[in-house]
């Protein structure tokens, strides 16, 4: 299945024996890659397969410690300057948008058109209205990106790109964020950008994309290459078995099967809640079990939970933990901490982890008071607890003294999620668990939340890939306008049944009331 590329191929761009490491860590090892002109590439991998950062080395911003990177034919050298010149435009994974400038500004930054000496701001909003419609988005040019969702910043970020005019376009996992509408609006983007002769390398945890957008695929594992691969030869399976060095069986599948679905007391009760985006909703869930929110984007789920956690103003309604024979009242997020609750936020990068801090330090975050004594914390312990957690949570590579920025989308969610374990939460909320993190890296933390449950933790989760939502959940809980239109078992549920409760329900009458409240 894996073939050569052919050396009198023309390459747009090629790397030949690359190796980059931060410090102690070494992110790629001796990585070569030839990508031909005109055609898309995927670059794929398992969690922390060094993908991002062999897309940072290609695109410039990176210099190899070791090898070289040619653009048709010629060295690569000159940081973000010399790439530029040679046509190459990148789309970060991590947004690279500046939130106090316009949608605009941010599109045309470092080509910004003048008239007279002056910035043209009338060519500036015109040259960002069309690429915006490019994209079949509708943004108004003059719209701060801070006060934009992710999903349009997602869109202003490659737009951003687009005004390069690139020869060679690099995208990471740039539909993580997008809906299915989106991303097929993206993809037929990318198609006729490739029909006219752009050279595409993408990065996707998502392997209907790369299959239906790709030729080729490159397959990295802790850093080194393991194979290139022609796709229309290849098989899903062969892929992620490729990736993660073996075969994935069905396990999630298989623990369905054996379940017992025999849950302890009811842990959570939400009575009549209502707050922004959330009309009248009740539920409870039950130790041991794991109750998925599912709904379209925009249905309230996230609002949900955000306002069951005390994180969004309530004006109605009551939040309730109980376990060991007390019942405690949820009214702050402080109070659903001490309460023994946890959350993985849906945006980690800014809610999830602290970036700029290493990753003992964020592990350390939930037990700073169990590790501190007489004010001060005990260094030992807290390198004890978070070499334990590393492992736990099969981080890699392990260290602990790593800055988080410096991770993989999948190893900082490991440690978003990983910090809670030892405060032992009864409650564990999770918003999008895996959301931008690979096939690999999604299977663990699948592990890890039933790992939860077989201990009794109630765990709710909200999820946008109905295939993790069924694969999950024991039960499901499916809004839409901010209200529960029907629950389904796991015996019941099926993505049209999601779907359907999804999309067929008037909640008219609770919005209206919700006006007056």
């Amino acid at each position: 299945m894996t073939s050569q590329i052919p050396a009198s191929s023309p390459a747009a761009i090629e790397a030949t024996g690359v190796s980059k490491h931060f410090g102690g860590v070494h992110a790629l090892k001796d990585v070569s890659i030839r990508i031909d002109s005109g055609t898309c590439h995927a670059i794929v991998g398992a969690n922390g397969a060094g993908k991002s950062t062999l897309m940072k080395v290609l695109a410039g911003l990176y210099s190899p410690n070791e090898g070289q990177v040619l653009v048709s034919g010629q060295p690569l050298s000159g940081g973000t300057v010399a790439s530029k010149a040679a046509g190459i435009a990148l789309v970060h994974q991590e947004l690279s948008l500046c939130p106090d400038l316009t949608v605009a500004e941010n599109i045309c930054v470092g080509t910004t058109p003048t008239k007279h000496g002056l910035v043209d701001r009338k060519a500036m909003r015109s040259i960002a209205a069309a690429l915006c419609a490019r994209l079949g988005v509708n943004i108004d040019p003059d719209t701060l990106v801070g006060q934009l969702p992710t999903t349009l910043q997602q869109f202003v970020e490659i737009a951003k790109a687009l005004r390069l005019d690139p020869q060679i376009l690099i995208l990471d996992e740039p539909t993580a964020s997008l809906t299915p509408q989106e991303t097929d609006q993206l993809l037929e983007l990318l198609e006729s950008l490739r029909n006219q002769g752009v050279t595409i390398v993408y990065i996707s945890h998502r392997l209907r994309e790369i299959f239906e957008l790709c030729s080729r695929a490159t397959v990295l594992r802790d850093g080194r290459l393991v194979e290139h691969l022609d796709l229309a030869e290849t098989t899903t399976d062969r892929l992620v078995e490729s990736m993660v060095g073996q075969k994935l069986l069905d396990q999630e599948q298989h623990e369905r099967e054996e379940k017992t679905n025999s849950f302890g007391e009811v842990v959570l009760s939400v009575d009549n809640l209502w707050a922004p985006g959330v009309f009248g909703t009740s539920l409870e869930v039950r130790a041991g079990e794991v109750l998925g929110l599912g709904g379209l984007m925009g249905s309230g789920r996230s609002e949900l939970v955000r306002a069951i956690l005390g994180l969004e103003p309530r004006s109605r309604g009551s939040v309730t933990l109980r376990y060991d024979g007390h019942r405690r009242t949820i009214s702050s997020y402080r109070s659903a901490v001490r309460s023994g609750v946890a959350f993985v936020p849906e945006d980690r990068r800014t809610e999830g982890v602290l970036l700029a801090r290493s990753v003992r330090e964020n592990l350390a975050l939930p037990s700073l008071t169990a590790l501190s004594r007489f004010g001060q914390i005990r260094t030992k312990a807290l390198k004890k607890m978070a070499t334990g957690l590393a492992g736990e949570v099969n981080l890699r590579p392990a260290n602990t003294s790593a800055t988080v920025k410096l991770l993989s989308g999948g190893n900082q969610q490991k440690v978003a999620f990983g910090r809670w374990l030892p405060t032992n939460p009864r409650l564990f909320v999770l918003d999008e668990p895996t959301a931008g993190v690979d096939v690999g890296a999604k299977a663990e933390i699948h592990e890890l939340v039933r790992n939860l449950t077989a201990k009794g933790t109630a765990v709710i989760v909200v999820s946008s890939d109905l295939e993790e939502l069924l694969s999950l959940s024991d039960r499901i809980a499916v809004l839409r306008d901010g209200t529960i239109t029907g629950e389904l078992s796991a015996t019941e549920a099926d993505q049209q049944a999601i779907v359907r409760l999804g999309t067929h329900h008037d909640t008219t009458h609770q919005r209206k009331e919700a006006a007056h409240v």
